[in-house]
């Protein structure tokens, strides 16, 4: 299959060839969220990925990954925004999904100011101007709506401005940046 010059059009076109669920990786399974059932490496295929280089800085790439679970018939996609699966622990899972030769595609949001077109970007010079300024929200109730048609789990917010901003994947990976998850009250 054939990728679009960006993020939110290759996504849009695997859906429209039956890559609609939503996955994630979660420890050393594959993680399918409308069922909430989790799959071995075993059990699923990396039928296509997508590398988005959008800056000359290694830490600003992204993954799309189209997943297949044959014995379902499901098809899905799997996102790594932020470029975390390079980092992750060795694992059947973790291992199977790296593995996959992606397909480079690059395209320079280095000079734009919002990310997908809606969510101010913050540079790592912009952030270690101020670091207290800024932090990592995880699995907030008003989160914005995600451009892919699924879920953001994690998102930037500027407690200056008081709004959802994207942090460059150095930043995300920077000791000083405050992690913020959210504990719905019971």
């Amino acid at each position: 299959m054939e990728a679009k010059n960006n993020m939110i059009e290759t996504v849009k076109e695997l859906n429209s060839v039956g890559y609609t669920e939503d996955f994630r990786l979660t420890g050393e399974k594959l993680h399918w969220v409308a069922k909430n059932v989790d799959y071995n490496a075993d059990q699923f295929e990396v039928d296509y990925a997508y590398r988005f280089e959008s800056s000359d800085t290694p830490e600003d790439t992204s993954m799309v990954y189209a997943v297949s679970i044959p014995k379902k018939g499901t098809k899905g996609v799997l996102l790594d925004v932020l470029d975390n699966f390079s980092s992750l622990p060795d694992n059947f899972v973790n291992n199977k999904v790296r593995e996959k030769v992606p397909t480079v595609l690059t395209h320079d949001e280095s000079n734009n100011e919002l990310k997908f077109g809606f969510v101010p970007k913050v540079h790592k010079s912009k952030f270690n101007e101020n670091p207290h300024r800024y932090e990592l929200r995880k699995n907030f109730p008003d989160f914005p709506a995600c451009p892919f048609g699924q879920s953001f789990s994690m998102l930037g917010y500027d407690k200056e401005v008081e709004q959802y901003v994207w942090l460059v994947t150095s930043i995300i990976r920077d000791e000083r940046l405050q992690v913020n998850d959210y504990k719905n009250p019971e």
